[in-house]
């Protein structure tokens, strides 16, 4: 029975009808907290989060409208697994297989591409709010150190033509540029370790778009194991009851 399933499960997932199938790999990103020193709880950490958007039905209908395939077809073809990585069990996610399959390749191809940017959109509000306020703080510091050359510069300029009362307040004030200088010229340091932080881990990003290649409906694997089960619990109960019912025919 065993053997007999296996073959019956393998021939019918041959012999299934075949379909376009692709599959993109999506990073969601490790969102920490605005000093960068602990990891916080959000979309990007919940297990739940690329299922459900990929499966949700504004990303069917948003899709559906971009890539051509129909809200049935996109239901049943729509799929997400977590990729496994060295960490510890209860380490959050970070990848994630996103699957789509259908009828024809170039529908095939679009609707992954978009329900894996989709994904992208939804988990990574909170990295892309702190990229874009670590670009304007790394934007205000290079105003500000500008703004300091251009009074040292004035400054400097002054100071041979000045009295000795002028020079005493342009010294000074030249002290205190450069110590506005330096802290600054601080700040603008470790506002750009933070954005590369915010955009080389915690921004969400699809890594492989993927192609869409030719497979069958029928997993041929599961369709051969599903069988070859089925076919080992039928053996099974034709062994146990063969004898009784061989019996009782044979009285008969």
């Amino acid at each position: 029975g065993l053997v007999v399933g296996v073959a019956l499960g393998y021939l019918l997932a041959v012999g299934g009808k075949e379909v376009y199938r692709a599959q993109a790999t999506v990073y969601v990103g490790t969102p920490y907290g605005p000093g960068g020193s602990a990891t916080l709880q959000s979309l990007a950490t919940n297990p739940n989060s690329v299922g459900r958007v990929a499966r949700g039905q504004e990303t069917i209908e948003r899709v559906s409208q971009e890539s051509g395939m129909s809200p049935r077809e996109l239901r049943a073809g729509v799929s997400t697994r977590a990729i496994r990585s060295g960490a510890p069990r209860t380490a959050p996610n970070q990848l994630y297989a996103v699957s789509v399959q259908g009828d024809r390749r170039g529908e095939v191809n679009a609707a992954t591409a978009a329900v894996a940017e989709r994904i992208v959109d939804e988990v990574g509000g909170y990295a892309r709010l702190k990229r874009q306020t670590f670009r304007d703080q790394l934007a205000s510091d290079n105003r500000q150190l500008e703004a300091i050359d251009r009074v040292v510069s004035q400054a400097q300029s002054n100071f041979e033509r000045a009295s000795p009362a002028d020079r005493l307040a342009l010294a000074t004030l030249l002290l205190t540029a450069e110590q506005r200088r330096g802290a600054l010229e601080e700040s603008r340091l470790q506002t750009q370790q933070l954005l590369a932080l915010a955009e080389q881990v915690e921004l969400p990003r699809v890594i492989d778009r993927g192609s869409a290649t030719k497979t069958t409906a029928r997993s041929t694997r599961n369709s051969a194991a599903v069988a070859g089960l089925i076919g080992l619990i039928v053996g099974i109960l034709a062994a146990l009851f063969w004898e009784p019912i061989a019996a009782r025919a044979g009285r008969n």
